[in-house]
């Protein structure tokens, strides 16, 4: 009796869980966005915990542009995430945003990013995948 209470309070979580939250359309992307907070979503080791306050003031100064021809630029202070020539397209199957080279936007070749997008009645956040993080967003236009 208690597993099958159990059982339908998680299922009920999860219903409303998705009621609250949902992905965000191909035009609402579209815009200039800002980090305002970041979340680390996994357990690190205190020995990581310089790079990772590193890493999150650069992501805190960092902006995600994408625009209505689909081309996508990540300005980040490291160059190695820097995404300058980017291309967007939205995957309806995963309900994620992925970014490739400009160059390989029409084929399915490696992808250099995929975001997923939650939007909530009070913020909006990005998780990319692979990255334990979660970011809260702020649309500047």
């Amino acid at each position: 009796m208690m597993r099958r209470i159990t059982g339908l309070f998680i299922a009920l979580l999860a219903f409303t869980f998705q009621i609250n939250a949902q992905s965000l359309t191909e035009n609402e992307i579209i815009g200039r966005w800002s980090v305002v907070e970041v979340k680390v979503l996994t357990r690190l080791p205190e020995g990581m915990q310089k790079t990772i306050d590193q890493l999150k003031e650069a992501f805190l100064r960092s902006k995600f542009e994408f625009k209505n021809d689909n081309s996508f630029t990540f300005d980040f202070e490291l160059n190695k995430m820097r995404i300058q020539n980017g291309h967007w397209k939205y995957n309806d199957n995963t309900k994620s945003f992925i970014i490739q080279d400009w160059k390989d936007k029409d084929s399915g070749k490696w992808k250099l990013m995929e975001i997923f997008t939650k939007k909530e009645v009070d913020k909006i956040t990005f998780q990319i995948h692979d990255l334990f993080i979660e970011l809260t967003m702020n649309k500047e236009y």
